[in-house]
């Protein structure tokens, strides 16, 4: 549970770390005798505050800033949990237009102040040297490769990148659909940025070669989904592997898609959720992500706030021939 604190904080868009010792030392300064810069909480016990999980109060001196910046509230107060019903209800009297909120609840509350980042997949193209080309006396000029996890936070200047046409497309019809109906910020960054910088909410499309999905799949406990790779290598070939056992492949009628909503670190962001929406088959991705765009109402009306993972099924004619095949919550899993 999140407490009195977090909420506050989150009134004043002030949850990121640098952002709240910046207010920090602003109150410390005026405190008589004032508390030098630099003694605000370290990033982890930051967190910590948040949890609702500590024992006891902070050092004194950090008390005597918190009710400076928090006038009307006891330190004691400051640490009791809030729920979900008191943070809602202040929410709502902040004046956050109700489309906010209603998306907010389906994508973590985080991101009514600190924003919603798409997420897409990049693939390398490395550039042959012009020698090595006149020497191989080779018709083709570009070599493909997919880096590893490990280098993808670098940049080369030898390679040019490329980003895969489902999942670019399905990320624009997400995009287009949420500024259509709520005023929440939306980032657009690349899947290896996001997995260098993954202290965020985030919204990420595609499964094979991406690094934010296979960070997920590879660093959870119990995920909720898994990627099965047949010998070819390729999406036709996968399959989708749920936390129940059930398992989905892509055929020559239909494509698959899977959309998921997980909680990276319920005990420090308990409104925070990592969602994940990508398909197998020609039009796995694009077509989940046009019913990620027109049906996540309703969708979270069924969830509420678990985590799931929903199985598209998509027609092999058309992205909008879509319709939900199977839906696993984390109660069920």
């Amino acid at each position: 549970m999140a407490t009195v604190l977090r909420m506050l904080l989150a009134e004043r868009h002030l949850t990121n770390h640098s952002d709240f010792l910046a207010a920090y030392d602003r109150c410390a300064a005026q405190l008589d005798p004032p508390v030098p810069p630099g003694y605000g909480p370290a990033k982890t016990q930051f967190y910590q505050w948040f949890s609702g999980r500590m024992v006891g109060l902070p050092r004194d001196y950090h008390c005597r800033v918190l009710v400076r910046m928090f006038p009307g509230w006891t330190v004691e107060r400051l640490f009791q949990t809030a729920d979900a019903a008191t943070i809602t209800a202040r929410v709502r009297a902040s004046g956050v237009p109700a489309p906010d909120i209603e998306l907010g609840e389906f994508l973590g509350a985080e991101v009514i102040t600190s924003g919603i980042t798409l997420v897409y997949p990049t693939v390398e193209l490395p550039l042959e040297s012009a020698h090595t080309f006149r020497a191989a006396e080779s018709s083709h000029r570009w070599g493909f490769s997919r880096k590893s996890r490990a280098f993808a936070a670098d940049r080369h200047s030898d390679v040019l990148t490329a980003l895969p046409e489902p999942e670019t497309r399905g990320l624009f019809d997400v995009f287009t659909a949420f500024q259509r109906c709520t005023g929440i910020p939306i980032d657009i960054r690349s899947d290896r940025y996001v997995a260098a910088h993954s202290d965020r909410p985030y919204l990420s499309f595609g499964l094979l070669g991406n690094d934010c999905a296979q960070r997920y799949v590879e660093d959870a406990d119990r995920p909720l989904f898994a990627v099965n790779v047949g010998a070819e290598g390729s999406s036709r070939s996968a399959e989708v592997e749920l936390a129940d056992g059930s398992r989905y492949t892509a055929n020559g009628d239909h494509d698959i898609g899977v959309i998921a909503r997980v909680r990276p670190s319920p005990d420090l962001h308990p409104d925070r959720y990592w969602m994940f929406c990508a398909g197998l088959g020609p039009r796995g991705t694009a077509g989940t992500s046009r019913y990620l765009a027109g049906s996540w109402a309703p969708l979270q009306q069924r969830v509420g706030d678990r985590e799931f993972v929903a199985v598209v099924g998509v027609g092999t004619g058309s992205d909008d021939t879509v319709h939900l095949e199977y839906l696993l919550t984390e109660s069920e899993s």
